[in-house]
């Protein structure tokens, strides 16, 4: 585009005619230079904003986040408190140094973290100390201070993660699982399949080791195709602190309830021992089984002897040694006196046969054998081929629990 030079003013006043022509030059200059501008700026090869661009700028953070140089756009420092330093401010990052008075960290060394905010005066946010300690806070508009919650850390998560991920016992430190009147606990526990867990169980379950409630723990390592548990133990303590123990194999199945025995237990035996000459005798006919009189004892651990029935009751189940002493002044030689044990009334178990040799005759016999706890024993001679009435003149007992 070229610009066209007008014809300058020629009148006979030089004066006027040379004020018009500077003044024309002066626009000729100008649009000159505008010319060279436009054509400048056409030819220009380089892109131009355009409209979107525009609108892109002025819709973008035009509310400073960070500092200029993208620091910290909040510095907090010593002495000072981060809440009073960022609250009613909105989204920003800031820079609270060691000795500030709200800080999160036991050391009280400095850190850096950002908020963000939704409404006037309610913040939340995170900050990360110098450490690698990382902090989440809130604060609400009735709040003085700000809340922190230190947040977990890699060897924290790590440790949770090794821990023991399954339970035991219920959230509240209650039992697994509760087993109630009519339920099975050994079908309950192995249905869990392998699982190390707490148990209830009332009185009146089925499979339980007692007819009193228990409470205790199952383990079992391994399962079959339905999932239940196939090889593990199970432990139980009643409300009178007995503990019974049971197993189960795949190959043999439950092996069968086991009360653990204590130290009490074991101290807590069997010990029955009369020996009184002058209160032991009994007269005995022909045929009639009689029953033998102790006396007084001169140990009795448990409390067991009736002296008036000389009866003992036993307080134990287990194995038991009896040892029986008789003396008689008349027992016929050749006779043949059975001597039983009798328990609750009725001939049990025959220690033997009595065949003296001398009229005046002592005789010493022993009977082992296992008996339940609440069984009542009594001792009885029945004389065979005696041909007569016969005296036993002493007769001692001695019972010993040998174990459970």
């Amino acid at each position: 585009m070229d610009i066209k030079t007008p014809r300058t003013f020629k009148t006979t006043d030089k004066a006027h005619a040379d004020l018009f022509n500077d003044m024309v030059e002066a626009f000729l200059d100008n649009d000159v230079g505008l010319l060279e501008a436009i054509n400048k700026h056409m030819n220009d090869i380089n892109p131009h904003a355009s409209e979107a661009e525009k609108k892109k700028w002025n819709d973008s953070q035009s509310y400073k986040i960070t500092g200029d140089n993208g620091s910290h756009l909040i510095n907090v420092p010593t002495g000072a408190k981060i809440f009073d330093a960022i609250k009613g401010k909105g989204m920003c990052t800031f820079y609270a140094a060691s000795g500030v008075e709200d800080s999160p960290t036991s050391a009280n060394i400095s850190l850096r973290g950002l908020q963000t905010v939704g409404e006037d005066n309610i913040g939340t946010g995170f900050a990360v100390d110098i450490a690698g300690n990382a902090y989440s806070f809130y604060y609400n508009a009735a709040h003085v201070t700000i809340n922190w919650t230190k947040l977990p850390s890699n060897v924290e998560r790590n440790k949770w993660n090794d821990g023991q991920l399954s339970k035991i016992t219920s959230d509240n430190g209650g039992v697994i699982i509760s087993v109630f009147d009519g339920e099975d606990l050994l079908e309950k526990v192995v249905s869990l399949g392998p699982r190390h867990g707490t148990f209830y169980v009332t009185g009146k379950a089925l499979n339980t080791p007692t007819t009193r409630s228990c409470r205790g723990m199952f383990h079992f390592t391994s399962q079959d195709s339905n999932g239940k548990g196939t090889f593990g133990w199970v432990m139980a303590i009643d409300y009178n602190n007995y503990m019974y123990t049971n197993y189960l194999d795949l190959n043999l199945g439950w092996q069968g309830w086991k009360r653990v025995l204590t130290k009490e237990d074991m101290s807590n035996t069997s010990f029955v021992d009369s020996y009184d000459q002058n209160n032991s005798s009994v007269v005995a006919s022909e045929n009639i089984p009689t029953k033998l009189l102790f006396g007084a004892t001169r140990s009795d651990d448990l409390g067991e002897y009736d002296r008036s029935r000389s009866e003992i009751t036993l307080k134990n189940s287990g194995l038991y040694l009896i040892r029986l002493y008789l003396t008689s002044t008349n027992i016929p030689v050749g006779s043949d006196s059975v001597i039983s044990c009798y328990v609750n009334g009725s001939e049990y178990q025959r220690f033997g046969n009595w065949n003296p040799v001398i009229s005046s005759s002592v005789y010493v016999m022993f009977l082992q054998q296992k008996f339940k706890a609440g069984d009542k024993l009594t001792f009885y001679i029945t004389p065979k081929n005696t041909g007569r009435t016969i005296t036993i003149g002493t007769a001692y007992i001695t019972v010993s629990q040998l174990r459970w």
